[in-house]
């Protein structure tokens, strides 16, 4: 008989509040019903289109007919594809290595700035590429590597004959990939800053102590403490690099001839010059597979060398 009167006084005050969370709960879900209408429209609706596209013949305007995985088989024997796919992984290889070992050099120099100001200005000019128009950047770095181009004109000054950058098949990647660098390597930078800036003061002086060197220090202390960032730059940097786009379509073009044209570009002309939106579409699901792939062996060989123990 005791403990009736709290259960009852506590069954009243559920039952009071039971409205009161049902009004909150609605109010949330009409909180956050834009948002997920428009995840549905612009991301999901659109992302299981393409899948269905992919299984037909659809060419934009025309009747889509079903052909099955028939757009995936050609694919597989499609030569252009499987140069853009080369031509994709050949920039892989030059942008991603350089430009996760500029972002990190660039980040661990601002960082050992004595003058707080200078951190400041050298974080907002390294960052500031990233906010630019990429459109207009690029059309400025057309005419920097044009044959009388500033590039060469520096390069002519050093005794050094600069090459066509972008009208050479062998020059048109790497020059691309210096662009790429050059606008990508703020976003790094900033979280390689981000990082450092939480890794224990007093871990560098017991090493200084202990008679350790500076390159000693970085490679036992520093990279050790800031290796999730790294992951995390690696493979946001191996995302953007598989889905170049913007930069190919505006300084090359994917030429001279197909020499640079890579499994995006590749797509975009598929889809909006040849009008083959679902081959198009297959293309695009394959290079998904391709990057999910990749994403997976990534996450399962983290553990060989990320210390997340240590943050």
């Amino acid at each position: 008989m005791q403990n009736a009167a709290p259960l009852a006084t506590l069954a009243a005050r559920k039952r009071r509040a039971s409205p009161m969370r049902r009004q909150e709960t609605l109010l949330a879900a009409l909180l956050i019903l834009p948002s997920t209408l428009g995840i549905l429209a612009f991301a999901v609706l659109p992302i299981a289109a393409s899948l269905g596209i992919s299984l037909t013949d659809w060419g934009g305007l025309s009747k889509p007919n079903f052909v099955g995985l028939q757009n995936y088989a050609t694919a597989l024997q499609d030569p252009r594809a499987t140069s853009a796919l080369a031509h994709t992984l050949i920039y892989v290889l030059l942008a991603v290595p350089t430009g996760l070992a500029i972002s990190l050099t660039l980040a661990v120099w601002i960082n050992n700035l004595k003058a707080g100001w200078l951190r400041t200005v050298f974080r907002t000019v390294y960052y500031l590429p990233m906010v630019t128009i990429g459109v207009a950047v690029a059309l400025l770095w057309q005419v920097l590597l044009a044959p009388q181009g500033l590039v060469n004109l520096i390069l002519g000054w050093l005794g050094v004959h600069g090459p066509n950058w972008l009208g050479s098949p062998s020059w048109v990647l790497p020059a691309v990939a210096v662009f790429s660098v050059w606008q990508g390597s703020g976003q790094g930078i900033i979280l390689f800053l981000a990082s450092l800036a939480s890794v224990p003061k007093d871990l560098y002086e017991a090493a200084q102590l202990d008679g350790a060197k500076p390159f000693e220090a970085f490679r036992y202390i520093t990279l050790p403490m800031i290796s999730p960032t790294v992951f995390l730059v690696l493979v946001l940097s191996l995302i953007g690099a598989l889905q170049v786009f913007e930069a190919v379509l505006v300084l090359s073009n994917g030429g001279p001839g197909d020499s640079s044209t890579t499994v995006a570009l590749y797509i975009y002309k598929t889809a909006f010059t040849f009008f083959k939106m679902g081959y198009a579409s297959a293309l695009a699901w394959l290079l998904a597979i391709i990057l999910i792939g990749l994403m997976v062996v990534q996450w399962r060989n983290q553990s060989k060398w990320v210390n997340y123990d240590q943050v």
